[in-house]
């Protein structure tokens, strides 16, 4: 009986999330990136417990997050840009972290998959983990790429910023670092 309890949930999640994934406003989904996630039932292995992947934007610095589900409704600083996907709140077998990192400069925020934020800080904020995300590719999942505006500018400035578009959303001085693993529309 508890077998097919959960394989009653997992089957509602999966069609709640492929309804979603029409009305949802994903940044840097192409039609073509929806109809890919839209085409098979999402899988969600054993452990994942969605949450919403939101990108934020303050001042010149861009980053990714999970909402802040706080007493007194406190919200990351700035403006919300949008919703990239979702992502797991607990790790799951297949799994990769997704840290947050502030560089050493403390002018640009970016998630990482290394836990040494690749030789810059995790941010100090209370999430330094920001979630869980697919190391492969499963059904109803879609790439998630980390990108630099301002990577090919002169003076280096650089902003990292995550998004499902791998030609990085038509930004000024674009540099597509790579996949970092997969998500959930």
């Amino acid at each position: 009986m508890k077998k097919l309890i959960a394989v009653v949930a997992v089957l509602a999640g999966s069609l709640a999330l492929n309804a979603s994934a029409q009305e949802i406003d994903y940044l840097g989904a192409s039609p073509k990136i929806l109809a890919e996630a839209n085409a098979h039932a999402a899988d969600l292995p054993a452990g994942v417990q969605l949450v919403e992947l939101e990108r934020w934007r303050w001042r010149e610095d861009t980053f990714s997050a999970r909402p802040l589900n706080t007493p007194g409704g406190m919200k990351h600083p700035g403006k919300k840009e949008g919703t990239l996907g979702f992502i797991s709140y607990y790790p799951f077998e297949g799994s990769v972290t997704m840290y947050a990192c502030l560089n050493n400069n403390w002018m640009d925020s970016f998630s990482s998959m290394d836990p040494n934020c690749e030789g810059h800080m995790k941010t100090t904020n209370m999430m330094p983990i920001t979630g869980y995300i697919a190391s492969t590719q499963l059904p109803g999942t879609v790439p998630l790429y980390r990108c630099m505006r301002g990577g090919l500018k002169p003076n280096n400035w650089a902003d990292h910023f995550d998004t499902l578009d791998p030609n990085c959303e038509g930004v000024k001085y674009p540099v597509n670092e790579g996949i970092m693993g997969y998500i959930w529309l």
